[in-house]
């Protein structure tokens, strides 16, 4: 082989490396430049929330109850005096009323029997409150204070009425021996105001005692 052959075929084997390394450093590049990791894609919006209003409880309406006010009175199937008689009923019972149709009332009784009685001959019952076996005093007592020794006691009995006012009172005991001291104890206890006690859905009259030590 000739010495100039040589020198080609060196000329040969050193730039092939070199035109190896630029082609394969653009190629490099691409493929570290496509590994780049890709941006995460926005959270979702979230959806508005509806708050529900909180429930509120529909009031219960009271029972209506009418009071018969004949001294007997028919229960008809119908609302119409053509109707059947299903029961009677007395002067002052009391009957729930179940609706109304006209003049005529819907109503149930004591015992289940349900029909239908004439508007003219019940009255709308007031609400009944509950028996109260104790009376209450609604006025302030007033206070007892000596200077000195005590002079004396007096106690009096009086009558309340229905309405809870003093009706009327009766002196048990007066140990003071002085008029003004009884005349001020029975001012105060003829000014007292009572809530009296309830039986049979109506107030009751009562005797309260009153002592006032002076």
């Amino acid at each position: 082989m000739s010495p100039h052959a040589v020198a080609r075929m060196a000329v040969v084997k050193t730039t092939t490396p070199r035109s190896v390394a630029v082609l394969f450093v653009p190629i490099l590049l691409g493929l570290i430049g496509g590994c780049k990791t890709a941006a995460p894609p926005p959270p979702p919006a979230s959806a508005p929330v509806e708050v529900a209003p909180a429930a509120k409880a529909k009031p219960v309406p009271p029972e209506e109850t009418v009071r018969v006010t004949a001294s007997r009175l028919n229960v008809r199937s119908q609302p119409t005096t053509a109707g059947a008689t299903v029961a009677r009923v007395k002067k002052g019972e009391r009957l729930l009323v179940l609706g109304r149709d006209g003049d005529w009332v819907q109503v149930k009784l004591a015992d289940g029997t349900s029909g239908w009685v004439s508007g003219a001959y019940v009255r709308k019952d007031e609400l009944c409150p509950g028996d109260k076996a104790n009376a209450e005093l609604l006025s302030d007592v007033p206070l007892s204070f000596n200077q000195g020794a005590a002079i004396g006691r007096v106690v009096i009995e009086a009558t309340v009425s229905s309405s809870g006012s003093v009706a009327s009172t009766r002196v048990v005991q007066d140990t003071t021996g002085a008029p003004e001291l009884l005349e001020r104890a029975l001012t105060e206890v003829r000014a007292f105001q009572f809530a009296p006690p309830i039986r049979n859905c109506k107030p009751a009259p009562f005797i309260y005692t009153y002592t006032r030590n002076f």
